[in-house]
């Protein structure tokens, strides 16, 4: 498996359009639910305190007080929960700490039915049982979801992550002018990836194994390239030029697509449809 390949999911929209997603990990999201944990038992605990209040000034009966003592919890428990994910747009006040968000299976927002069954699977898991559910569900299922996200079809995500884009390569002085004519479009975007993940940490990397992973990227990159470099090329900064004459060509490509866009766009603005 390829050093870019981390926790990252896949999914399938309704469209069978593939979005790459992070799901949360495990102690994100542990974060997250402790955050809106002590949310949830602060309004408990204030529920509790006014309903004592109205108890004491207007002496509530037995049938009253049970009444309003679901009504609390039903309101902590189920209604800060499904508030939240429904007006935040799948973010609570823990997931806007952690930069986190539920979303539906194929990406999409959340539902209110999907929000309502993951408060009240939440009661099960996560308040009956201290955690105890969610946390074997949490461990066990690839995406860190709980029995309320599987029943529910939903998934939390990480929206808010460091930017690890690998700094652009420097095209090596002495090759320079045949990387501009070498043919590289047949290069495989996997194995590009994996030279990309190897050059910046190269010198960091054990001198022996260094010169293993050299000879092997070399090996698989040479049948894709032609010309073959000048005899005598460092394989390392081989390696480079190739990486670096790629990624120009395909930030041309990308420049060439959008100023294309951009005059369609001026066109279509002008056109005398009413004409």
């Amino acid at each position: 498996m390829s050093a870019a390949s981390g926790r990252s999911e896949a999914l399938i929209t309704g469209d069978a359009v593939m979005l790459d997603l992070r799901p949360a990990s495990f102690a994100v999201r542990m974060l997250s639910g402790a955050v809106d944990g002590v949310v949830v038992l602060a309004l408990l605990i204030g529920l509790g305190l006014s309903m004592a209040w109205v108890d004491a000034r207007e002496g509530l009966d037995a049938g009253l007080l049970a009444a309003g003592t679901v009504l609390a919890s039903v309101t902590a428990f189920v209604g800060y929960p499904v508030l939240c994910e429904q007006l935040g747009r799948g973010r609570s006040l823990g997931r806007l700490v952690t930069g986190t968000r539920v979303v539906r299976d194929d990406g999409g927002p959340v539902h209110a039915r999907q929000s309502v069954l993951r408060a009240v699977m939440a009661m099960l898991e996560i308040w009956s049982t201290a955690g105890a559910i969610a946390l074997t569900s949490a461990v066990l299922d690839r995406r860190s979801r709980r029995l309320g996200d599987l029943l529910a079809g939903t998934v939390v995500i990480q929206e808010r992550m460091r930017d690890r884009s690998p700094e652009p390569v420097p095209m090596p002085a002495e090759l320079g002018d045949w990387a501009e004519g070498a043919d590289l479009g047949r290069l495989p975007a996997p194995l590009m990836q994996e030279i990309r993940s190897f050059l910046p940490r190269a010198a960091r990397t054990n001198p022996e194994s260094r010169r293993v992973l050299v000879r092997d990227l070399v090996q698989r990159t040479l049948p894709h390239v032609a010309p073959a470099p000048p005899p005598g090329t460092d394989q390392e900064r081989f390696l480079a030029a190739v990486i670096a004459e790629r990624a120009a060509r395909d930030e041309r490509r990308l420049r060439r697509a959008r100023q294309r866009r951009e005059e369609i766009e001026a066109q279509v603005r002008t056109a005398p449809f009413g004409a």
